[in-house]
């Protein structure tokens, strides 16, 4: 019986672990905003992001995409400068279509 009361906790702490180790690998998401952000927190596509100065954080479940990023400028208001997390950040032109720039606007930048 000790042996099946062992396999049992091991098993237990096994699983615990596991769901800590594939909560802590999901991505950190950053992003820049032109100034200082309105609000500390903002809720953007089932996501709350936590906000100081000009830098938003947050843990999202979806990937970072320019629809994902247009519904942060939604939710806030501010132009976008950077959006993703670390090293997979959104490129210059897709940041560009995020805050609803024409292609005319992106060549006088």
């Amino acid at each position: 019986m000790s042996v099946l009361r062992s396999i049992v906790i091991a098993a237990f702490v096994a699983t615990s672990f596991a769901g800590t180790a594939h909560a802590q690998t999901r991505d950190t998401f950053s992003v820049k905003i032109e100034g200082a952000a309105a609000e500390r927190q903002v809720i953007a596509q089932n996501t709350v992001w936590t906000c100081e100065g000009d830098t938003c954080l947050a843990r999202p479940n979806h990937a970072a995409s320019v629809r994902s990023c247009r519904q942060f400028v939604r939710a806030t208001g501010a132009r976008v400068i950077s959006y993703g997390p670390e090293g997979a950040e959104l490129s210059a032109a897709e940041i560009a279509r995020c805050n609803g720039e024409t292609e005319s606007q992106q060549a006088s930048n």
